[in-house]
């Protein structure tokens, strides 16, 4: 086990039983609102299901149940592109690294590979017989894997679409996948609360992991790849240690659901939830750093760039929300008291 594991692993179970002391929470605004009921003129604006950034920050890509997909200037908030062609709502997106395209799949049962700017369709995948809710590109680009309200998580080759591998999902509704930051793993997670974890090379299944029957509806990897959280509908973040398989910390349970998660280092985590404000946590003390504040719908998706401190939110009130963590000035506190929302 390398250094940088034990250290990580170490820190969270100190963390663990250690008690957490009183706090005051600071809540932060955006630094940027992009309304699409602003942006366009349209009759209805969109939930927002996915939202995605380019390797280099530049640009956003929002999801929803409109059918199209938006590519979004992160700089200015400015509408660059709208692309058609999807026939349903719209549940996922995922940029590769180092190449100018983007994958999208929803309800529609397709996966479409997107030239970035065009808008032109370069690929789109058979119809794979169910409605698909989550998409994730290995950190090099060259695995993209799809799952949803089906049997079987789709690994695909993210250069030319051939399939490397089919999955069995038994649970029939994976509403999470997610690449270790190497490359080696993939794991997913839904309506069962089982979390299973495949080895990328031959499709083995090496490891299943359970703490609750609730829905899992979000996973992630730290950026060392030692932890890897859960959250959903038992309304707690789960983070586990991936060498072992076994929890290594919880987070105090919050009063919703966690809909999405995303770590912006290796020791910060946010987590969106059904009552629309996104807790940052410090996983080295368990405490709530920050509240964002503004949503006012269920924070469905979160995009993070490390390199800015740079997080994009999504949500249900048809806002993407640009929030600058890197700088992290306070705001005067209001309360974070909307109701929560119904989020299938």
């Amino acid at each position: 086990m390398s250094k940088t594991c034990i250290a990580a692993i170490l820190s969270t179970f100190l963390a663990a039983v250690s008690p957490l002391a009183a706090q005051s929470v600071v809540e932060l605004s955006a630094a940027q609102v992009i309304d699409l009921a602003e942006v366009e003129t349209a009759e209805e604006s969109p939930v927002i299901s996915g939202v995605a950034l380019s390797e280099d920050g530049r640009l956003l890509a929002a999801v929803g149940d409109d059918h199209f997909v938006r590519i979004i200037d992160s700089a200015n908030g400015r509408l660059l592109q709208r692309f058609a062609g999807h026939r349903d709502w719209v549940r996922a997106a995922a940029f590769p690294a180092d190449r100018k395209v983007l994958a999208t799949a929803g309800a529609d049962h397709r996966i479409r590979i997107w030239e970035v700017p065009s808008g032109k369709t370069i690929r789109r995948f058979p119809d794979c017989g169910f409605a698909i809710h989550t998409l994730s590109f290995s950190a090099d680009g060259r695995m993209l894997a799809s799952g949803g309200f089906g049997a079987t998580i789709h690994v695909h080759d993210g250069s030319d679409g051939r399939e490397l591998h089919e999955l069995q999902a038994p649970e029939g509704g994976v509403r999470a996948l997610v690449f270790s930051p190497d490359g080696k793993y993939l794991a997913g997670a839904g309506r069962t609360g089982r979390i299973r974890i495949w080895d990328t090379a031959d499709g083995r299944l090496t490891a299943e992991l359970s703490d609750s029957c609730r829905k899992i509806r979000t996973l992630a990897y730290s950026p060392d790849g030692c932890l890897l959280a859960s959250g959903g509908d038992h309304r707690k973040v789960c983070l586990w240690d991936t060498t072992t398989g076994r929890l290594a910390m919880e987070l105090p349970e919050r009063p919703s659901r966690v809909l999405a998660m995303t770590f912006c280092d290796e020791n910060t985590l946010a987590a969106g939830g059904s009552d629309n404000v996104i807790r940052i946590w410090d996983l080295s003390t368990r405490r709530e750093m920050f509240h964002l504040i503004g949503h006012t719908g269920s924070v469905a998706t979160l995009a993070c760039n490390a390199r800015t401190g740079t997080l994009i939110s999504g949500g249900f009130d048809a806002t993407v929300r640009i929030w600058n963590l890197g700088d992290r000035a306070t705001v005067p506190s209001v309360a974070a008291t909307q109701s929560e929302q119904q989020n299938d």
